[in-house]
């Protein structure tokens, strides 16, 4: 018990502390060309990422990956999105509207190690033909392997909170990026601090998901070192907090980051000194690369 008392004090400090960090690598957007998706066809591809917590392995069984897609728009109608919220898309009215329908995409099914896919990794999750329209919701369905790891050799079931063993995800039409009129591309950042929760002697999963396009969402990037400093970046204004926890070598990378002028604190730790930079501007569909950062102990 004590394993899981220090694991969950950590997770739990982390969770308060976390909210939202886009890790993915810089992935070409070109086109593959349309001659192979066939009229009424559109090729969608999604990828998956996640958001640091600390855990040592987070593994999640991903059995089946599939859109909600209204036929009757496109997804380049600048209609209300609001309209497409989960009232909206509830069971009731899905069945009620013919327009809507559920279409399979192909997945390679397997168990994923999120904290494999953090800052600068991402994974072609899903990829495939749909009748073409506007992309509403993406349902992800889960298989029964999850489990997470405490420390390199000590791992507990990770139960899918709810009674369905899937769940959806609204997509937005600025979510999407379009490489030609019918082949799109998105991101889902998997927010593991507020999807994983410790509750009557169990590990739960209720996933928190992010959905952003890499070609819209603003990137911001640096180095912190030493190198092994560990630090916590933290990247905030009045609006908006998002984190990221550096590779070995110091490199950190934010995706889908709104629009704005940001402070950054890198938090120390092993004996080096907590460091604020501030005025950092974030500009829509730019990479903004921060200036390097020495910590000193």
């Amino acid at each position: 018990m004590k394993t899981i008392s220090r694991s969950l004090a950590a997770a739990g400090f982390f969770a308060a502390l976390l909210f939202f960090v886009a890790c993915n690598k810089d992935n070409s957007l070109k086109s593959t060309g349309t001659n192979s998706i066939p009229a009424g066809k559109s090729k969608v591809s999604v990828y998956l990422m996640d958001d640091p917590i600390q855990f040592a392995k987070v593994l999640i069984d991903i059995r089946q990956i599939a859109v909600l897609v209204d036929t009757a728009t496109t997804q380049t109608d600048r209609d209300n999105d609001h309209q497409w919220d989960d009232n909206y898309c509830g069971r009731g009215r899905e069945a009620n509207n013919k327009s809507l329908i559920w279409d399979t995409l192909s997945i390679t099914p397997g168990v994923y190690d999120l904290l494999k896919l953090r800052n600068g990794t991402d994974t072609l999750l899903a990829s495939g033909l749909y009748v073409t329209g506007k992309i509403l919701k993406i349902r992800v369905t889960l298989g029964s392997d999850n489990s997470v790891y405490t420390d390199s050799v000590t791992s507990y079931p990770l139960e899918v909170f709810g009674p369905h063993p899937y769940f959806d995800i609204n997509v937005r039409r600025e979510n999407v990026a379009s490489l030609t009129n019918n082949q799109f591309k998105l991101w889902l950042d998997f927010n593991l601090s507020r999807s994983i929760f410790f509750w009557n002697g169990s590990f739960l999963l209720k996933p928190n998901i992010v959905v952003f396009n890499d070609v819209e969402a603003a990137k911001l990037q640096g180095i912190v070192l030493p190198p092994g400093a560990s630090p916590l970046v933290t990247v905030y204004n009045a609006n908006d907090t998002l984190y990221a926890l550096p590779n070995w070598d110091g490199r950190y990378q934010l995706r889908g980051v709104p629009a704005g002028t940001y402070s950054i604190t890198f938090k120390g730790h092993h004996g080096f000194q907590d460091t604020t930079i501030n005025n950092i501007v974030v500009d829509s569909a730019k990479v903004t690369q921060v200036p390097t950062i020495t910590l000193h102990q």
